[in-house]
């Protein structure tokens, strides 16, 4: 027997009063199965919507933007919240509605007019994305000598595979590029650019300063407000109250996983997919409106209206 084959593994074991999983989601399965079995139904719902409205389409790049990219964004980050929810991670949920929130401003915008255009500078933009970072590993490119010199101090080395890689799919990007209708938004994504190291957002060239902006062009500023602002606050961890609270002489942690914020987010997650889904069945399968309406009040309406009130004791330890 090889010796280190002669040790017994042991797992570290969680602190409790910090990380109680096995706790957090056998409550939620006692108290709040109902919910967590509609946000799952709602995710499988908009699952099946993505390609049966894909078949309707013209195939545009419009419609593989709005639906294969954005819609299916919704329904990914409306299953990540589905799963976090069921396992008590509320916290974390509220990056997964923040991208969620984010595409479905994306939809709005997008089919509110000039759709393929839209679509158009949401392409090439990630064309140019693409294109920077093959250059960053070519030899002699102005994007690569930092870039190299970075990877060298992390000690990884970019293999000449990598390179070789990188220089057909810049090839590649070049051709697509070149045809006369990308060639005429590439350019203006160059004079957008005015000189600087990275382009603008791919919405800038068409007159949007931030998402916030386009929040409010599609009657989402209060959303914006609301979800946005809360959810960097998770991002970029900046309210301690997420995590301790502050008294005289003592702090108080807070449980990594909790049912606390449970119905905001399924609300707000479940209000968002919903109109996102409405909007897409109204530009693709506008015949099907009344059925989603039946579908809402037989099968989902009740439990989204009726959600319990919750009374939750947490094992907090103090120093």
């Amino acid at each position: 027997m090889d010796r280190p084959r002669m040790f017994i593994k042991v797992g570290e074991t969680e602190f409790k009063p910090l990380l109680d999983p096995e706790t957090v989601t056998a409550d939620i399965e006692q108290h709040l199965r109902p919910w967590t079995d509609l946000i799952r139904d709602i995710t499988n719902y908009g699952s099946n919507l993505i390609p049966r409205c894909f078949v309707s389409s013209d195939r545009s790049l419009k419609d593989a933007v709005v639906l294969a990219i954005l819609l299916r964004q919704v329904v990914a980050m409306l299953d990540s919240v589905a799963i976090l929810l069921k396992n008590g991670a509320v916290h974390a949920a509220q990056l997964q509605l923040r991208a969620l929130f984010e595409a479905s401003v994306y939809i709005d915008w997008i089919l509110e007019n000039e759709s393929e255009k839209k679509a158009l500078y949401y392409y090439v933009h990630n064309l140019r994305r693409k294109r920077l970072w093959a250059n960053r590993s070519q030899p002699g490119s102005p994007e690569s000598k930092e870039f190299i010199d970075m990877m060298n101090e992390a000690g990884v080395q970019i293999s000449e595979q990598a390179k070789e890689a990188a220089r057909k799919q810049l090839q590649e990007i070049a051709r697509v590029l070149s045809q006369a209708a990308l060639t005429q938004v590439n350019d203006d994504f160059d004079k957008h650019r005015k000189g600087k190291r990275y382009d603008p957002a791919w919405y800038a060239p068409l007159g949007q300063q931030s998402l916030g902006t386009m929040a409010r062009a599609v009657g989402k500023r209060t959303l914006y407000t609301i979800l946005y602002s809360g959810a960097s606050e998770v991002m970029h961890t900046s309210n301690y109250e997420h995590h301790i609270k502050m008294g005289k002489g003592e702090v108080t942690f807070q449980p990594i996983r909790s049912v606390e914020g449970f119905e905001n987010i399924l609300r707000f997650t479940l209000n968002i997919a919903l109109m996102t889904f409405r909007r897409i069945l109204a530009q693709y399968r506008n015949d099907e409106l009344p059925a989603f309406s039946r579908k809402y009040l037989e099968n989902w309406q009740r439990e989204f209206i009726n959600f319990p009130k919750l009374t939750i004791k947490t094992d907090s330890r103090r120093i």
